[in-house]
């Protein structure tokens, strides 16, 4: 692509990848409101492979208001204890199956009962599993404004191109949106070309980078994981970089209204 950030101009060409399926809700929202300040932590789990993985979770779960997973797993497509007991909504997009009734995707856990929630499929496909990545939109009250929400998982093992059709998608999603908005997930920006595309489509939408990054040996010593904000004031924000249930690390944000 010769300018792939033309793309405010045509941001909703990809749109008609959303998709209309239903998502799976497990657990209730134990708050009305956010309160002042927004706390979220963005992790991919890693399909909860590694030991001490679930006890992670649901530390970190009890002090925020908002949770973003990738490769979250979900089994036999019921809540669990763990969804139940949280104090969270959580709505998951089940992507993949790795099982039997087992399946993973991205979920959203919010103290608060979301708006409206939907799914958007890339167009393109990763090689060898043949299936499509996703990013679950969620929308939230906060302080008189709707708070939108992206939970990313960005296609990986794909060329530059198609890598650049799906933030195509996430644009379109975002430009939409009038208000606060937070963009955040596993990006796989493991080189600099789709570094550069992701920024660069960030700063086009007006949305800032937290700076928290976990640059790991396996990862090309490259970032893969991000968090963007619109519209909102960052209040702090942290790696947790003693988490090791998994082979990324959990990023920690705190935001609040701009007055």
């Amino acid at each position: 692509m010769n300018n792939p950030f033309s793309i405010l101009g045509r941001a909703n060409r990809f749109l008609s990848f959303a998709e209309a399926e239903s998502v799976v809700h497990l657990g209730s929202a134990s708050a009305t409101d956010f309160g002042a300040t927004i706390k979220m932590i963005s992790w991919n789990m890693f399909k909860a492979r590694r030991k001490g993985c679930m006890p992670d979770l649901t530390s970190m779960s009890a002090g925020v208001e908002l949770v973003l997973l990738q490769e979250a797993v979900l089994h036999g497509g019921i809540a669990q204890p763990f969804h139940l007991a949280s104090g969270l909504e959580w709505i998951m997009a089940e992507n993949i199956g790795v099982g039997a009734g087992v399946t993973t995707g991205p979920k959203t856990g919010s103290r608060v009962p979301s708006i409206s929630r939907h799914v958007v499929k890339s167009p393109d496909r990763e090689p060898l599993v043949a299936t499509p990545k996703t990013f679950l939109v969620t929308s939230y009250p906060f302080a008189g404004q709707t708070l939108l929400v992206l939970n990313v998982h960005a296609i990986n093992l794909v060329s530059t191109t198609k890598f650049a059709r799906q933030i195509e998608q996430i644009i379109g999603s975002v430009h939409a949106h009038k208000g606060p908005c937070i963009v955040a997930g596993d990006f796989n920006t493991w080189n600099e070309s789709r570094w550069h595309l992701l920024q660069k489509a960030m700063t086009a939408l007006g949305l800032t980078r937290v700076p928290a990054a976990a640059p790991q040996w396996r990862h090309f010593n490259q970032v893969l994981d991000h968090v963007f904000y619109r519209d909102l004031k960052l209040v702090n924000s942290r790696a947790l970089l003693n988490v090791k249930s998994s082979d990324h690390v959990p990023l920690w944000a705190e935001f609040a209204a701009i007055a």
